[in-house]
């Protein structure tokens, strides 16, 4: 028999895709990574860290429990993928995810599953009949994954929006991919090694994962000794607007220097933190704006090329 659940493979992160034939490339989902448990008396869904999902989003094993019928010779099984709630074929939304994730009333939970209904977009085929595949090639598990939605009347060419369930496709053309990426705001791509077996627990450099960042600029506002973190803003109806903080990219020797420059020009300071007057301009890439500030900031270069007065919200905003 088969565990309900297995600690999942993880991506390498990388700036660069790697490149081959044997490469292939996959969209990468905004969402909770998600391993489907299904066998003849339940179903199962649990985060990475091992939290279950299934009550929390109940629409997909009742959506799945319906068409139980049609692959019931094929149970238990065991499927790798993203629980996500979609805006188009290419994006999900980490914040409504997030909404969703955190509900715990029945009756919200329910509404909820009306107004934002979840999706669990598969990748991968861990286990079937009982018994683990996950030693077999990637194209034997996505072949067999891809023939068991097959069997669910799910069509595998392209993501739905409004299918509870969902077959992502993998691409040999990278080029294509990242101009799709780009255009839809997707998170990002994860390329994998045709030659890859899935290795529970295991970070593997046959999949690597690289993000759909954007970079703008940003003016430095201070700095907090305590936790070693610069803040950043941008000009926002004529008023200094707070978008986010960040520690990593930033190589010590230009961390000590932008220190001193803060704590040598500062304005006032507050507890821990150091405020400076919008003087000095950075460069960042982030993966999104989330309730109106930077997620997953990292420092790019200093912009002393750029006046304050020129990094605004209206910028930003084109860029989104």
């Amino acid at each position: 028999m088969i565990n309900r659940f297995l600690k999942p493979m993880l991506p390498s992160l990388s700036t660069d895709l790697p490149k081959g034939e044997n490469w292939v490339y996959e969209v990468k989902y905004d969402g909770f990574r998600c391993l489907l448990y299904w066998d003849e008396s339940s179903i199962i869904m649990t985060s990475r860290n091992g939290h279950e999902l299934h009550t929390i989003f109940p629409e997909i094993p009742y959506y799945l429990k319906n068409l139980q019928g049609k692959i019931k010779h094929l149970l238990p099984l065991l499927i790798d993928g993203e629980l996500c709630i979609l805006e188009n074929q290419f994006k999900a939304s980490f914040e409504q995810i997030q909404k969703r994730g955190r509900l715990k009333q029945n009756d919200r939970i329910k509404k909820a599953s009306e107004l934002f209904p979840s999706s669990f977009c598969s990748f991968d085929l861990l286990a079937l009949e009982g018994k683990y595949i996950y030693q077999q090639l990637f194209l034997q598990r996505k072949e067999k994954l891809q023939h068991l939605l097959h069997m669910l009347g799910v069509h595998t060419d392209e993501v739905s929006l409004t299918s509870p369930i969902n077959y992502i496709p993998f691409t040999s053309d990278k080029v294509k991919l990242e101009k799709t990426v780009q255009t839809h705001e997707s998170e990002g791509i994860v390329a994998k090694d045709i030659t890859n077996k899935w290795s529970p627990g295991e970070r593997a450099n046959k999949w690597i994962k690289v993000k759909n960042l954007r970079v703008n600029t940003f003016f430095i506002l201070g700095y907090d000794t305590e936790n070693g973190f610069f803040h950043v803003g941008v000009i926002k109806d004529q008023t200094v607007f707070f978008t986010g903080l960040f520690s990593h990219g930033i190589s010590p020797e230009e961390k000590e220097a932008l220190i001193q420059i803060v704590k040598k020009n500062q304005n006032g300071k507050s507890g821990s933190f150091i405020s400076l007057e919008p003087s000095i301009c950075v460069d960042l890439s982030y993966l999104e704006l989330y309730k109106n500030q930077l997620r997953q900031p990292r420092f790019v270069s200093f912009r002393f090329d750029v006046h304050w007065e020129e990094c605004t919200w209206e910028s930003l905003q084109k860029s989104h």
